[in-house]
């Protein structure tokens, strides 16, 4: 959890009276590295957290918030940075392409109540609106906006921005054998809440998975009403037989949710998709699954396909 990582930071920074100076990311065009939501706090003891796109931009960020700390000068400002060696703007130190727009803001003490009602939020997965604006830092708590982030620029003294906390990246994987533990484990540290479905109760690995949020057992027929459906819901299915692979599929293939993806060779798919059509499943429905599972990376341990899966699976949350 990275967001409540940086935010803890702060929280206990500021707790024993270290300011802390906040640069976050409220706008980008194509080729920044920094994007939308990227934060990076600076205290005042020298520490630091977070990133806002690397490189000598932010080594220059980072000496520039320990010099506003030492001055003890509050701080709120918006400024646009381009990567590029374009005359009369202001200029990153990166030559990539695009630019982005920063916010840079200082906390202190009086502002300990502030970050840890933020800090809480993400923690405990409450949705609410972290907005920066103009007038500084605000969370609207019960609310969400449809997008993640919004950005509105009218001046650099009339602008606001909204991002969208509390979001839960939900995983299933189903199948809690080596490849399922491996996937957990990687996922687990891509901020992802992770699920573990398997049938076999005295599965050693499956009891031995410290990797998850949460383990059921059960069958394969009753997956289906154990899955929040959503935009932010990705379901592996890495079962041990092409049978269990059959029942998981047709149990999530009607479900809302952002990714699908089974794990086994062309002939294997090909046999559990057409059997999955004479069970009823429509064709159409079939294109929304990634089968093979995976980006092709010629992987073979249970570790490399963790990573052709969690690549594949990052490429799409980030599109």
């Amino acid at each position: 959890m990275k967001e409540f990582h940086l935010w803890n930071f702060i929280y206990h920074h500021i707790s024993k009276n270290n300011s802390v100076i906040l640069t976050a990311v409220v706008d980008h065009e194509d080729g920044s590295p920094g994007k939308e939501g990227f934060k990076m706090a600076v205290s005042a003891s020298g520490d630091y957290m977070g990133s806002v796109g690397g490189g000598v931009m932010e080594y220059d960020l980072i000496k520039r918030s320990e010099e506003l700390l030492r001055s003890k000068v509050h701080v709120n400002l918006i400024e646009k940075i381009y990567h590029s060696k374009k005359k009369n703007v202001a200029k990153s130190g990166l030559i990539c392409s695009g630019s982005q727009t920063n916010f840079t803001f200082s906390l202190d003490k009086n502002d300990i109540k502030l970050v840890k009602s933020i800090r809480d939020y993400i923690a405990e997965y409450k949705s609410g609106k972290l907005c920066f604006s103009d007038k500084g830092i605000k969370i609207i708590k019960n609310k969400k906006n449809n997008l993640t982030y919004v950005f509105s620029f009218r001046n650099d003294d009339d602008w606001e921005y909204e991002e969208t906390i509390g979001l839960k990246n939900y995983l299933y994987v189903i199948g809690g054998g080596h490849v399922g533990i491996a996937v957990s484990k990687l996922m687990s540290e891509l901020d992802f809440h992770v699920t573990v479905y398997d049938d076999r109760k005295d599965l050693m690995g499956l009891k031995n998975n410290i990797f998850v949020n949460k383990i059921i057992t059960g069958k394969f027929s009753d997956l289906g009403k154990h899955v929040t459906e959503g935009n932010q819901t990705y379901i592996v299915i890495v079962t041990k037989s092409m049978i269990s692979d059959k029942e998981s599929l047709l149990q999530v293939i009607n479900k809302n949710v952002r990714y699908i993806g089974i794990m086994g060779t062309k002939v294997k798919i090909k046999k559990i998709f057409n059997e999955t059509v004479k069970a009823g499943v429509r064709k159409e429905l079939l294109k929304k699954v990634h089968a093979p599972i995976g980006i092709d990376i010629s992987s073979d341990t249970p570790e490399e396909i963790a990573v052709s899966i969690a690549a594949e699976i990052i490429k799409l949350k980030n599109s």
